[in-house]
């Protein structure tokens, strides 16, 4: 999973370093850090280390540790005309310890460690009527749509970078972004690109992608909340998004039935999440969640020998809290479609590009990847269908002090490929990944300190047994297929 879930970015114990009568100066820190160990990892063909000089070290039982460290300083410039301009600078240096991620062929082996730069940007705030405000952002940022489903992570962290697990790193380039923030409507206008970069990812980077676009949402906020600035603060909303990528990298070193086609692509969805159906004379309503998205993805001028792309992905997620009773639990359903194609060779692309997926961002443990072992390690978000059932619940403990929280859940994953040709995988081969059963234990100490615990196992089917075997690189003597995978992790953030 990706363990944006535990930050906290509107968390406030930054340190004032100048404060005078219009100008602000602050400085802040953030560190986080975890580890894992995968038992019979993939199934039992284990994990793959690279060697420059072209040969593999398999590694059966994984284990790996990752930290990283982000230093920040921002600013505030109340101007006497009214509006203030504000910016940011963070870095982020990161490493991964141990055998690395337990990829097939692992991104993260071999004790990878970088410093980045994170967040550069400038930007102004000019206040409207009432609560309203108009903010123009240049230059390196986080940006992220509603849930982050489609749009929200604009670096990925593997190769040279470390920390493939825990993903620190968020930020867009420019040019930039505007925003409106209203009382019952948001919008922006985007111009960005991803930060990918292959030699320090070793190839498996997203393609370097710049876009243009817009989202509009309507939505309502929760009490005392501002749901024009904050997602976390909008009790329902519904939410149109389109983007137009202007240039995207094409080239032998993508792979060409997921990537390479992504320059001209029309992107179009349409979000909605919350509690839609609450009603005052109905109290129990309040009660019902249902969030969902549906992407489509066009594109009639595609390269690497596509003749066009035609692809989808739709979630949808009803669920209910049990107010009324111990534990508060919520149990909700997700059902997740990822497009695909029957034949790998075809002209036309259907197979589901993720994009700028960001998980983590409302209260699922998880986030999208459908599973802490094959979720994260082997399934490829494409071509594949996801039954997900998850229980989670708040009981009346506090641990160290009398506002802490501790949550706890089950989570299962019934992962299946659509179209197993069209993945590569024999013909024959049915179409069951793997079934995966995950606790977990998220500890909140405050706004600004966090972490988790989890444990889970994996039960192949016969698709994710075909899939482990195609993970093990060519020329290496093919292990024994077992039948389970298992997972053990802990992590912590702190924001100082």
């Amino acid at each position: 999973m990706s363990a944006g879930v535990f930050t906290a970015s509107e968390a406030s114990a930054d340190v004032t370093l100048l404060s005078r009568k219009d100008i602000t100066l602050n400085a802040a820190l953030d560190i986080g850090g975890d580890a894992f160990y995968f038992p019979n990892a993939n199934f039992g063909t284990g994990s793959y280390a690279p060697h420059k000089a072209g040969y593999y070290t398999r590694t059966k039982n994984v284990g790996l540790g990752e930290l990283y460290g982000q230093p920040m300083l921002s600013g505030t410039w109340q101007t006497p005309w009214g509006f203030s301009v504000f910016g940011l600078v963070s870095a982020i240096g990161s490493t991964t310890l141990g055998d690395g991620d337990a990829e097939s062929v692992s991104q993260t082996s071999g004790t990878p460690r970088q410093v980045n730069l994170e967040d550069a940007n400038l930007g102004v705030k000019i206040p409207l009527n009432g609560k309203r405000r108009l903010i123009i952002e240049g230059g390196r940022q986080k940006f992220q749509i509603d849930d982050g489903f489609l749009m929200g992570k604009g670096a990925y962290s593997s190769g040279e970078r470390g920390a493939w697990w825990y993903a620190p790193r968020f930020a867009f380039s420019g040019p930039g972004v505007i925003k409106y923030e209203g009382t019952s409507i948001r919008s922006d206008v985007f111009m960005l690109e991803n930060n990918s970069n292959n030699r320090q990812t070793y190839g498996n980077d997203k393609p370097e992608t710049k876009f243009v676009g817009f989202d509009v949402t309507l939505f309502r906020s929760r009490p005392d909340g501002d749901g024009g600035s904050s997602y976390g603060d909008r009790a329902a909303y519904v939410t149109l998004t389109y983007f137009y990528v202007r240039h995207a990298d094409k080239g032998a070193a993508y792979d060409y039935s997921n990537r390479a086609d992504r320059q001209g692509m029309s992107v179009t969805a349409l979000s909605w999440g919350g509690t839609p159906f609450a009603m005052k004379s109905r109290p129990f309503t309040k009660n019902i969640t249902f969030y969902g998205n549906f992407v489509s993805e066009q594109n009639s001028h595609a390269g690497n020998g596509y003749k066009g792309v035609s692809a989808y992905a739709v979630y949808v997620e009803p669920g209910y809290t049990f107010s009324r009773v111990p534990w508060r639990p919520h149990v909700f359903y997700r059902y997740t479609r990822f497009s695909g194609g029957r034949d790998p060779h075809s002209r036309t692309k259907h197979n589901y590009d993720t994009f700028f997926l960001y998980d983590g961002a409302r209260y699922t443990y998880g986030g999208y990847w459908p599973g802490e072992i094959v979720g994260n390690n082997m399934s490829p978000l494409s071509n594949m269908e996801v039954h997900q059932f998850d229980i989670t619940g708040v009981p009346p403990v506090h641990l160290l002090k009398k506002d802490d929280e501790l949550k706890l859940g089950l989570h299962f994953y019934d992962l299946a490929y659509l179209y197993p040709t069209g993945a590569g995988l024999p013909a024959g081969t049915k179409r069951h990944m793997s079934d995966e059963v995950n606790v977990s234990a998220e500890y909140a100490f405050d706004a600004n300190t966090s972490g988790a615990i989890a444990a889970g196992a994996a039960f192949s089917g016969p698709a994710g047994r075909a899939l482990a075997k195609a993970g093990v690189p060519d020329g290496q003597t093919m292990p024994k297929i077992h039948g389970a995978s298992g997972v053990m992790e802990i992590y912590f953030y702190k924001h100082f």
